[in-house]
C-alpha cells in the first residue's frame, strides 16, 4: 500500500520498480492490531469421524479402519468399543480417566499425559454429556497395558489418532493473538497478517496439523514474533508473490 492508500498492484513493471527502490531499507512498524482468540480441541472420535480421518490421512477404507479398530479393541484391548455414534463420554467414565492416561502415557505421549495428570481432571460439556451417549461412549484408550511391539503399522497409526484426540480434549484451549501489522518501508506501506501464540494448549499434542484453521481470509496467516508500534526492523528480503 503506498502513501496515497493504494493497495495491491498487479502491474509487474510497477512491482519490479518498488522492489528495486526499497532495497535494504529498514521497516518501521506503523501499527499493530491485536485480537485475542481461542480455539478448542476437536471432539472425541466416534466411528464415522475416525474412519474419515483415517481415509484422509492414510487412505484407509471405512471397512479397513473398522477392522483395525476391532483388533485394537478385541485383541490388544487398548481401545474402547469402536461401533459408536457418540463423540462424548458419560459421567461414570470420568473417574477412570487418570488410569487411562497412565496406560496410554508412554513413549511420545508420556509428556502430554503427565502434564494433564499434574492437576485434577475437570470434566466439561465439550466431552462429557450423558444426554449424548446412548449405548456406547466415544472411542478412547482403555486402562489396558500397551505393547507397541505387538502392533502392526496400521494398528499403530489408528491407535495414535485415538490417543492424540483423547489427550487433546483434556488439554487447555489454544490461545493466540490475531495480528494485523502495518509496516512502512520508504514510501510504501506493507500489511502482514498472522498470529502470536500465547498458550499452545491442545495444539502441543498435534504440532502443526490444525494450524490453517484460524485463517479466515484469503491471506494465509503466519506465525509472527512479538511486534510493537514504532519498532524498526531490518529488511532482509523483499520479493514478489503471485496467486
Amino acid at each position: 500500500q503506498d502513501v496515497n492508500g493504494n493497495s495491491r498492484s498487479f502491474n509487474k513493471e510497477k512491482i519490479d520498480a518498488i522492489v528495486k527502490a526499497l532495497g535494504n531499507q529498514d521497516a518501521k512498524i506503523a501499527s499493530v492490531d491485536r485480537k485475542p482468540k481461542k480455539s478448542f480441541a476437536p471432539g472425541l472420535y466416534d466411528l464415522t469421524e475416525l474412519q474419515r480421518d483415517a481415509n484422509k490421512l492414510f487412505g484407509y477404507s471405512a471397512k479397513e479402519t473398522l477392522n483395525i479398530m476391532q483388533k485394537l479393541y478385541e485383541s490388544h484391548k487398548v481401545q474402547t468399543y469402536p461401533r459408536t455414534d457418540s463423540r462424548y463420554l458419560s459421567s461414570d467414565i470420568v473417574g477412570t480417566l487418570p488410569e487411562r492416561l497412565k496406560a496410554c502415557g508412554i513413549g511420545e505421549y508420556r509428556t502430554f499425559a503427565n502434564k494433564i495428570l499434574t492437576k485434577p481432571i475437570k470434566a466439561n460439556k465439550s466431552f462429557v454429556d450423558d444426554s449424548k451417549v446412548s449405548d456406547h461412549h466415544a472411542i478412547i484408550p482403555t486402562e489396558g497395558y500397551v505393547n507397541f511391539s505387538a502392533f502392526n503399522d496400521k494398528e499403530r497409526k489408528i491407535y495414535d489418532l485415538v490417543v492424540k484426540r483423547f489427550l487433546a480434549v483434556l488439554f487447555p484451549a489454544h490461545e493466540y493473538e490475531q495480528l494485523t501489522v502495518q509496516a512502512q518501508i520508504g514510501n510504501e506501506k506493507f500489511i502482514a497478517k498472522g498470529k502470536t501464540v500465547t498458550i499452545a494448549g491442545w495444539k502441543e499434542v498435534y504440532q502443526n496439523r490444525f494450524d490453517d484453521e484460524e485463517s479466515t481470509d484469503d491471506v494465509k496467516e503466519q506465525l509472527l514474533p512479538r511486534l510493537e508500534q514504532g519498532q524498526v526492523l531490518k529488511t532482509k528480503l523483499i520479493a514478489q508473490t503471485s496467486g
